[in-house]
This record gives C-alpha cells, sequence and structure tokens, in this order.
C-alpha cells in the first residue's frame, strides 16, 4: 500500500468554483496538509477576487517555499492565471476556459472582459477533464489544450460528472505536484505496526 507523508514544505493553495465553497468535495477530499480554500463570491465583485487570491499567495510564497495551486471549475480558471502569474505548479480539475463566454449570462461582470487561458507555464501543469461534464465544453478543452509544453499533462477521464470528487485522481496528482514523499508497506508491515 502507498502512503503519503506530510511534505510541510510545500502549501497548496485551492479555488473553489462558481457558487461553491471551501466545503467543495474537491477540496475536503484533499487529506494533505498544509492547505487552505478561501471561500469567495465570484458573483458580488469578481475583480474583487483578484485582490483576495493575490494576497493570499503573496502572504504563502513568504511562508512556505513551494506553493501549489489547484481548482475546480471556474476556480481552476483562477489557479491556472496565478500558476502563470508567479510560475507556480498547478492541478485544474474541469477548468472553466473562457469564463467571459461561458459565464457572462451568470456573472455579467465578465461580458465585457477578455480572460485568457494562458497554456505556456513552465512549471508542472496537470489537468482533469472529465468527458461526460455538463458545465466543461469538452471540444473546447480538445482545441485549447493542444501543443502544450511537456511539463502539463492533461488527463480526458471517462465516466465522470461534475459533481463526483474523483478523489483518487486528485490525490495521485497533488502528490507529485507538491513532491509529497510516499512510504510503501505491505499488509503485514501495515498491521503489525502501531
Amino acid at each position: 500500500m502507498m502512503f503519503p507523508i506530510e511534505n510541510n514544505d510545500t502549501f497548496l493553495l485551492f479555488f473553489h468554483g462558481l457558487d461553491s465553497s471551501c466545503e467543495t468535495s474537491k477540496y475536503t477530499c484533499i487529506t494533505r496538509e498544509p492547505k487552505y480554500c478561501q471561500t469567495v463570491n465570484y458573483r458580488e465583485n469578481f475583480n474583487e477576487v483578484f485582490n483576495i487570491y493575490e494576497s493570499l499567495i503573496q502572504e504563502k510564497l513568504k511562508q512556505y517555499p513551494r506553493v501549489v495551486l489547484a481548482g475546480h471549475s471556474l476556480g481552476a480558471w483562477f489557479a491556472n492565471h496565478f500558476a502563470h502569474k508567479y510560475n507556480l505548479r498547478a492541478l485544474l480539475i474541469a477548468p472553466c476556459i473562457y469564463p467571459s463566454e461561458v459565464l457572462a449570462d451568470r456573472i455579467p461582470e465578465l461580458a465585457d472582459r477578455r480572460l485568457s487561458f494562458p497554456t505556456s507555464n513552465t512549471e508542472m501543469v496537470r489537468v482533469m477533464v472529465e468527458i461526460e461534464d455538463e458545465c466543461l465544453d469538452v471540444a473546447v478543452a480538445r482545441r485549447t489544450l493542444v501543443n502544450l509544453p511537456d511539463n502539463w499533462e492533461v488527463d480526458y477521464l471517462e465516466r465522470g460528472h461534475h459533481r463526483i470528487a474523483r478523489s483518487s485522481d486528485i490525490w495521485y496528482h497533488l502528490v507529485h505536484l507538491c513532491e509529497d514523499p510516499i512510504v510503501w508497506m505491505d499488509d503485514a508491515t501495515y498491521h503489525g505496526e502501531d
């Protein structure tokens, strides 16, 4: 059996999706520490969310040798945005690639903004796309997530659903992104020790 060992040198900052919170299953399934997810309201003042996340990232960069960003849906757009800005590793779960187009009817403030989805980050980036996700246009993902640097890895996952945590896939990617050491134990060793 594999068990990750806590790596206190790496801080995980998670960005939840639209109309979600720090209680989202995509975040709560993550057992590693240290981690944090700030609940924000994207609908009320979209511009203020940039300031909130910017402050959090700068604070954590001063406190930890490594910061890894992860996000789901609109939160994955923010994770990608700041990962590029600060050259950080990132896990993008069902990312909202073009929020100005997809969410303009739900966040009117987005209608007049051009929010790009850069794909040139030189740090390790992992993307999880669920093929049967009703909220993510998989065709857009397949057109956008092409000709990526070698440090990018995109997984198209079948039999998924937007509301399923996929904790084992998230765990797998975060272990690599955060460089969490792994200990291998056989069942006899594991059950025989306190």
